[in-house]
């Protein structure tokens, strides 16, 4: 899907950017969830692509080698304004395909239950669900999913 006006580029989870727009992103989860929980940090082994429309950044996703072939998507977002033009398909194509050139062969995600647009993205991009993964195993409100590449 090609979108004027959009451009990738990566980031580690120290850019700017990115901060901001993690920052918004868990902003919004704690209003969704009720829950005013600190900013976790992120590892530094995370690779982040940013998504911007017209110069301004509007998007993020993270990519997380968490063992032999297995990657972690990690908190990808899209600001409000921005949303329903397709942006979270092309960020989720470009972590997948980050993940592929990169040697991982499979991805796992956590979403939150209420994240009904997120699931929809994901299942129609063919993660299934999986069992719940630490630390997510006792989280009520998450689902986990995974994804052969």
């Amino acid at each position: 899907m090609v979108i004027e006006g959009v451009e990738l580029r990566q980031a580690p989870p120290t850019d700017p950017d990115v901060l901001a727009l993690t920052t918004a992103q868990q902003t919004e989860l704690a209003a969704t969830y009720g829950e005013d929980q600190p900013l976790v940090a992120l590892h530094p082994d995370i690779t982040f692509t940013v998504l911007t429309l017209d110069g301004t950044p509007v998007g993020c996703v993270g990519l997380q080698p968490v063992g032999p072939g297995l990657g972690e998507i990690k908190r990808m977002y899209v600001a409000p304004p921005a949303r329903g033009w397709g942006l979270s398909r092309i960020l989720l194509e470009a972590v997948e395909g980050q993940a592929r050139a990169t040697g991982l062969t499979r991805l796992r995600l956590e979403t939150g239950t209420k994240q009904v647009e997120a699931i929809a993205l994901y299942t129609n991009h063919g993660y299934l669900p999986t069992p719940p993964y630490p630390p997510f195993e006792n989280e009520v409100a998450s689902l986990c999913y995974a994804k052969a590449l």
